[in-house]
């Protein structure tokens, strides 16, 4: 499943010598050399690609390496194909002095890419042209899916620098996304990282999960502005499962256990309570992590309101007012974090995490008020409003409701069928293993009450 990725995610473009639009226009018969080396390349080309077709990597790889090296620039999928040949002559392997060769020339391919990325992107169509962040993150996801065990000096702290290097260039080009393999394999090696040091990667941990969920479900939501159903299906069919797996990886990491977020953040919100950036982001987080009817959130909230009103900080102020019994001033905060949002779009948004945030008070039918009107704001916004209704349905037991409403998001909103549909298979096994509970102590009740019957039976001296 991800060598299919590594070949249709990112095309990776041939070497050359660096020359800004050194090949601008040209064919595949200008960038291959003249008379018979021309010809031989042609010859490996095809050979290449047959062997490749047929799942002969180990054919493939000498005439691919013979065209990457007399024709670096022939074509821009030599590199694609190359991804391939290598990472499966490198599995297959079982020399491991061979192995750290293949590997190596793996990495090296990436580097010479990027050495040569100006010239490669000057025959290549706008819309297909790779960037640096492009190329680092894909060298990043091999070298932490091959070089465990193979590559001399892998640690996990190289492959995470490398995958943060990337994505953070991809997210500041802000032309492409993050591939969902590519974060898939980046939040598993966060996830490893905070598993070997919880104390000093605590945090970070966090906002790595906050930035892959967020990238994951910003990809998803895309899903419903596509052209038609097929284009949609294959964004949920990348997305969704790594969203999933970020979320059970996250779960399983205990990260976002209270009383350790308390301790860790109660002295930074003291040291930062100027820091207006800082502040929001721990509001973010704390909030994300079921920590947002604390004392240390509410102090977050109040340092930064005081410095600047915005809705993540008039959300905790209302928040510290509804636990302190003031329902009518928490209200007011609450609409007063609706009122700081720019656009309609943005105040469905935050209407829905108001809805979140009410929930979590028992006040179910204050947190359904906000989710009509979040959907009065932005009516595409419905189907995640259904979600979070079947959410609130489940916690208080209403199970038979809360299936019809994820039935209803699922349909409503492509981008989180997954999550609705996981969520609704969640619920009936709670009504299964309910339903057996039930059927169990009713036969206990029934066994018991017979047994007791014959015991008074024989109390009464056999009378009835």
């Amino acid at each position: 499943m991800k060598f299919t990725k590594i070949a249709t995610v990112l095309g990776m473009a041939a070497v050359c010598t660096p020359a800004l639009a050194q090949y601008e226009g040209t064919r595949v018969y200008d960038r291959i050399g003249h008379g018979q080396d021309s010809i031989t390349t042609l010859g490996n080309i095809v050979a290449y690609k047959d062997s490749y077709k047929a799942q002969d990597y180990a054919g493939a790889y000498e005439p691919w390496k013979a065209v990457l090296t007399k024709a670096p620039c022939a074509e821009v999928s030599t590199y694609a194909y190359g991804a391939m040949i290598l990472a499966n002559v490198l599995v297959k392997e079982p020399d491991l002095t061979k192995k750290k060769a293949y590997f190596q020339e793996l990495m090296d391919m990436y580097d010479t890419r990027l050495k040569n990325l100006d010239a490669l992107n000057s025959f290549t169509k706008p819309d297909k042209r790779a960037t640096k962040g492009d190329i680092l993150a894909r060298k990043a996801f091999d070298y932490a899916y091959y070089g465990a065990g193979v590559a001399d000096g892998y640690s996990l702290d190289k492959a995470y620098t490398m995958f943060r290097e990337g994505i953070d260039l991809i997210n500041k080009d802000g032309a492409k996304e993050v591939p969902g393999f590519v974060l898939d394999k980046f939040f598993e090696i966060s996830y490893q990282r905070y598993m070997a040091d919880s104390t000093a990667f605590r945090e970070q941990f966090l906002k790595d999960y906050m930035e892959s969920r967020e990238a994951c479900q910003g990809m998803l939501s895309l899903a419903n502005e596509a052209t038609d159903s097929v284009a949609a299906k294959k964004i949920v069919a990348q997305y969704d499962p790594t969203l999933n797996r970020i979320e059970t990886l996250f779960a399983q990491s205990k990260a976002a256990d209270r009383e350790q977020l308390i301790a860790i953040f109660g002295p930074k919100i003291e040291e930062n309570k100027t820091n207006l950036a800082y502040l929001k982001s721990a509001l973010t987080l704390l909030s994300a992590n079921n920590c947002d009817d604390t004392d240390i959130y509410f102090k977050a909230a109040e340092y930064a309101y005081n410095i600047e009103p915005s809705y993540e900080s008039a959300i905790g102020t209302a928040q510290k007012y509804y636990k302190d019994g003031k329902v009518a001033e928490s209200v007011q905060y609450y609409d007063k974090a609706l009122e700081l949002c720019p656009t309609d779009q943005t105040k469905a948004a935050i209407a829905l995490k108001i809805a979140n945030a009410v929930s979590k008070t028992g006040d179910s039918a204050k947190a359904f008020s906000y989710l009509d009107k979040a959907v009065q704001y932005n009516a595409k916004i419905a189907g995640k409003a259904h979600l979070v209704r079947a959410q609130i349905l489940a916690s208080s037991k209403n199970f038979s409701e809360a299936i019809s409403y994820c039935t209803k998001a699922a349909q409503e909103d492509v981008s989180i069928s997954g999550s609705a549909n996981r969520l609704k298979e969640k619920i009936q096994e709670v009504q299964r293993k309910n339903a057996e509970y039930e059927k169990a102590n009713a036969e206990y009740k029934a066994q018991k009450a017979k047994i007791e019957k014959e015991e008074n039976f024989w109390k009464a001296g056999g009378k009835q």
